[in-house]
């Protein structure tokens, strides 16, 4: 996590989009784009959400929404996976959904009730209670049915 913390926020944007342009490039494209986070990933996909025109949906797991300054440059609907036992990361989902709605932009959160942050991976682990392992199902059925739809 410290690594991850102390990396450039114009590096990383950087480095998103230029995967983000080869992969547009390869043959076996259908010219969409969607991002995919989790945690520190998360809200880096809700970030990249207000840097990139062409993004067709943004999917944040467990991660902050940006500055209430920067969406306004979000034009893809973002998908929002939260765990109900995660206090530090729910308690922004209001603000965000407000600031989203007064700035007219799509946000679609859902928290997992009884879920802790990091359910898609304590979900899947042998010895997963049994409100991670509800999670990670339910959330990943919504991430794949929304990602059919785009």
């Amino acid at each position: 996590m410290k690594a991850v913390s102390g990396l450039n926020a114009d590096t990383v944007t950087a480095d998103l989009n230029a995967v983000a342009d080869y992969g547009k490039k390869l043959p076996a494209s259908d010219g969409k784009l969607a991002v995919v986070g989790f945690c520190w990933g998360g809200g880096k996909s809700f970030g990249f959400a207000t840097n990139r025109k062409d993004l067709n949906a943004a999917f944040v797991f467990y991660g902050p929404g940006p500055d209430a300054s920067a969406i306004a440059g979000i034009h893809a609907p973002v998908y929002g996976f939260y765990a109900g036992n995660d206090a530090r990361i729910g308690a922004t989902i209001p603000a965000t959904t407000e600031a989203m709605k007064a700035a007219g932009k799509k946000y679609e959160p859902v928290t997992y009730d009884g879920a802790g942050h990091g359910f898609m991976r304590a979900g899947e682990a042998p010895d997963a209670n049994e409100a991670n392992k509800k999670a990670r199902e339910e959330g990943f059925k919504r991430l794949t049915a929304l990602l059919r739809g785009m």
